[in-house]
């Protein structure tokens, strides 16, 4: 029970790639980690993933902390939502200030769009200066966005894990609970060893 206290978040919106909910939603939960599924609609409300698996959100975007830090870790999954997430304002907020902050943030496929769209005070892409991958289609994206991107099965820079596809959920999810693992082992005060 590596997670045993912590409080992680998915971000979910509708057409979510299923396996990228799904999968990091037990697998951490199985890791004694408080699993919670964030949507930019009422709390309550039924997502469908593109295959059809249903998911309902426990809490909107809008009721949470404007900077998100009461969770320990935030995942990021593919699909279409991504697309529907990063026109949400509170979600792109909450994003760049866990970088800021360097609290885990991970993003599979499609997810790593949001660190395009996600700026820090500056105005700035957080994927800007970091190495990191996504599902081919969105390369450019990150590249254009000033991000170092490269084809492997999970990445993680500054905090900040990511992968391509639902091929790459094992290597994902074992970087998750390892870097929250590091969180939480470390003294009072320091940056978890980032």
């Amino acid at each position: 029970m590596a997670l045993k206290g912590c409080t992680i978040g998915i971000f979910c919106d509708f057409s979510f790639e299923d396996l990228e909910v799904t999968y990091p939603r037990i697998r951490l939960a199985e890791e004694g980690a408080r699993v919670i599924v964030i949507g930019g609609h009422p709390a309550g409300t039924k997502y469908t993933g593109k295959y059809g698996y249903p998911v309902k959100s426990d809490i909107c975007v809008d009721d949470m902390r404007a900077d998100g830090l009461e969770l320990d870790a935030l995942v990021l999954p593919g699909g279409f939502a991504p697309d529907y997430m990063r026109r949400n304002q509170r979600m792109l907020g909450i994003v760049a200030a866990m970088v800021a902050a360097a609290k885990p943030v991970a993003a599979i496929c499609h997810g790593p769009w949001m660190l395009c769209s996600a700026r820090d005070a500056q105005g700035v892409p957080v994927a800007k200066g970091m190495r990191l991958t996504s599902f081919c289609a969105i390369k450019d994206d990150l590249i254009n966005a000033g991000g170092e991107w490269v084809d492997e099965p999970v990445v993680v820079d500054r905090g900040v894990i990511t992968s391509r596809t639902p091929d790459d959920m094992t290597p994902f999810c074992q970087a998750i609970i390892s870097a929250v693992a590091s969180t939480l082992s470390a003294p009072a005060g320091s940056d978890g060893g980032k």
